[in-house]
């Protein structure tokens, strides 16, 4: 029988080993701490290719790095032809919903959905059937998050329904419990605390880790909206507790590396804490990928907020500056509901480095 090729997170310890290097060494070399390094090697860190080539250049891998982290994060349940093409596929997708406008991504997505669920409807196959119903789910929920990326609820909704439909035909119970998750990240973007806690508290009953982990975010943010300190601050512990036993989760998202630290910050600025959220967002955007466009706009325009709320508005202005291009390019209407919410607080202030940056915020909301 043929062994199986070492994953990412094998080659990486094999070849610190093999160079001599501790993890405390290691972190002088990469921008992770000693226990994020430690993730990485167990496999509970799923490499994006920016991690990927900075592994490969400081292990000397000669591109084999690179290589492992393009492979599939799972096995499928065959290895046929269709499924591997499909699979490929999905992985291009998500690299351009980091970098483009959703419309672009569910031109090509929203037919393949319907592709991969008539194929496996008409599989003979149980093998096939299961993989094609499987990725049939993936394809969905990616585009309903994309769905509600260009503003549209009641799609985003529609689809993420139809993804737990064909997980459950594929074997996939976790996805059920994810759809609370995502519906709870509707309700934060409408303001609606109450929802946003009780979506969250309903997938928090999964008996997966990673849902768990997500519901517990959720529920954190769902308080801060409401002003709930000690609960929110409750609900962000429980969900550090959960992520360092967390293995990798199948869903939701690839660009963020310490989502408790995200979070975290997130609601600070909700909660008040505007300098804290500044200082952990400072921290935490280098190590989100140059290609990962539309976390760095999402989380750059949240730093930007907390600095402007903590007083330094010109250097929120500067931050904002450095994002327009890209809020362009990537046309998300949950970016938006920030952008709008810094403008208003421009309108406010009215500071003198904020005229020009107002007026390129209008064009991008409104033209």
């Amino acid at each position: 029988m043929k062994p199986l090729p070492p994953t990412f997170a094998q080659e990486v310890r094999r070849l610190r080993n093999e160079r001599g290097l501790s993890l405390s060494k290691m972190t002088d070399l990469v921008p992770y701490s000693k226990g994020h390094l430690s993730k990485i090697e167990n496999g509970q860190v799923h490499p994006n290719p920016e991690m990927a080539r900075l592994f490969d250049d400081v292990l000397q891998a000669d591109g084999r790095l690179i290589e492992l982290a393009d492979a599939p994060a799972r096995p499928i349940p065959s290895d046929h032809a269709t499924l591997l093409t499909f699979d490929s596929m999905f992985d291009h997708h998500r690299a351009l919903g980091h970098r483009l406008s959703p419309d672009v991504v569910l031109s090509s997505m929203r037919p393949q959905v319907d592709a991969l669920s008539s194929m496996a409807r008409s599989a003979d196959d149980p093998g096939l059937g299961r993989g094609l119903w499987l990725l049939a789910a993936r394809y969905a929920e990616y585009a309903g998050w994309m769905e509600q990326e260009r503003g549209d609820d009641a799609s985003a909704a529609e689809f993420t329904r139809r993804a737990v439909k064909y997980a459950a035909k594929g074997g996939d119970s976790e996805l059920a419990s994810w759809a609370h998750v995502r519906i709870s990240e509707f309700a934060l973007y409408r303001g609606d605390a109450r929802a946003t806690v009780g979506y969250a508290r309903e997938a928090g009953k999964s008996r997966s880790t990673a849902v768990q982990a997500a519901a517990a975010l959720r529920e954190a943010q769902g308080y801060a909206l409401a002003g709930a300190a000690d609960r929110c601050h409750a609900a962000l512990d429980r969900a550090a507790e959960l992520q360092r036993v967390l293995s990798e989760s199948r869903y939701g998202t690839t660009s963020v590396i310490d989502q408790v630290a995200i979070t975290r910050a997130w609601t600070f600025h909700d909660l008040g804490r505007h300098a804290e959220a500044a200082a952990i967002l400072d921290t935490q955007m280098p190590l989100i990928a140059p290609t990962a466009l539309r976390a760095r706009t999402r989380f750059g325009l949240r730093r930007a907020l907390a600095h402007a709320a903590a007083g330094d508005v010109d250097h929120a202005c500067e931050l904002v500056v450095d994002l327009l291009d890209d809020i362009r390019q990537v046309q998300s209407a949950t970016v938006h509901i920030d952008l709008t919410a810094f403008s208003k607080m421009l309108s406010r202030l009215r500071p003198a480095a904020g005229r020009e940056v107002a007026g390129e915020i209008g064009e991008i909301l409104f033209d």
